[in-house]
């Protein structure tokens, strides 16, 4: 059983090439729920989203988010003003029948599992973080702010001081979370944002205490390359949280977390960085621009199980 953890568009596309590699049902992907927003009437769940569309083959791969051919007239009615959060028609229609679900008393979990159903993604389960309720807001200077505002209406510009994960104590792990990293002979920490994708899953109360006691091997993959982030305010986030803006601050992020992480062939000069931190590293092409390099680099972490036996 192999159980992964993340969100955003580095997770969507690894899990893309993983998810043609493994058994039925053998795959467990953890989302970050934290993003999360109450918009245009709906809640919507981001990186849930994004991880549906990309394993459906829905998703819009130029933006890497969204879905393919979707149109936007419903954002045409609205004050420019209240329109400033992106979500497709298409993308609506899903998120209202998710909404549907989920006001007839279901929780989030069961809602997914629904939608995930109705795709056809037959290979693996699809789990929030949690069912309750958390965000992430942002702390400037002047602000005080929901992620997602300052992802696209401030276009990530201000300073950042603080990030807090509202909600995030009073949360519990979504049924079920425990007993698969428990079970898991791999757990595999996708190239999403360290700080804002993979810290509010590690801070459900229980599933940091799990993934430590978990006798799986633990491998990470940088979303950061050649001093890059695949997508997204990777970088200005590690620096908010006093982390390097690079592979090794990534590496030190997981410290006493993984035993692998897998970097691109363009990083060597951090080798030895991460293996300061004990962390054995796996050097391969991880710049995903196609999904053959995602299988490519399934398959070398999937032998990590097969050598151990």
């Amino acid at each position: 059983m192999i159980t992964t953890f993340g969100g955003g568009v580095g997770a969507g596309k690894f899990l893309e090439g993983l998810y043609s590699e493994v058994k039925n049902k053998q795959l467990n992907i953890i989302v970050n729920t934290a993003d999360d927003i109450d918009i245009y009437g709906v809640r919507v769940s981001p990186d849930v989203d994004s991880i549906l569309y990309w394993l459906s083959g829905m998703v819009d791969k130029k933006k890497g988010w969204g879905i393919k051919g979707d149109t936007f007239n419903h954002l045409k009615n609205k004050n420019p003003k209240d329109a400033w959060f992106n979500l497709g028609d298409k993308d609506l229609e899903e998120n209202i029948r998710k909404m549907s679900f989920i006001n007839q008393g279901h929780s989030l979990q069961e809602a997914i599992d629904k939608q995930r159903r109705k795709l056809r993604i037959n290979k693996a389960k699809i789990f929030p973080m949690t069912n309750q309720n958390v965000e992430t807001f942002i702390g400037t200077k002047n602000l005080r702010i929901h992620f997602q505002e300052y992802l696209i209406k401030y276009k990530m510009k201000p300073k950042i001081e603080k990030v807090v994960f509202k909600n995030i104590r009073k949360s519990f792990p979504a049924n079920g979370i425990i007993k698969k990293i428990k079970e898991s002979k791999l757990i595999i920490f996708c190239p999403s944002n360290p700080i804002i994708s993979i810290n509010p899953i590690l801070s459900v109360p229980g599933i940091r205490k799990a993934v430590m006691n978990s006798k799986a091997i633990k491998v990470a993959i940088s979303p950061i390359v050649g001093g890059k982030a695949f997508k997204g305010p990777v970088l200005s986030f590690m620096r908010a949280k006093n982390f390097s803006p690079s592979v090794s601050g990534v590496a030190s992020f997981y410290k006493n977390i993984i035993d692998y992480m897998m970097l691109d062939t363009t990083d060597i000069r951090h080798v030895e960085n991460i293996k300061s931190l004990k962390i054995k590293p796996i050097i391969n092409n991880i710049k995903m621009s196609k999904k053959t390099v995602s299988i490519a680099m399934s398959k070398k972490i999937l032998r990590l199980v097969n050598e151990k036996g």
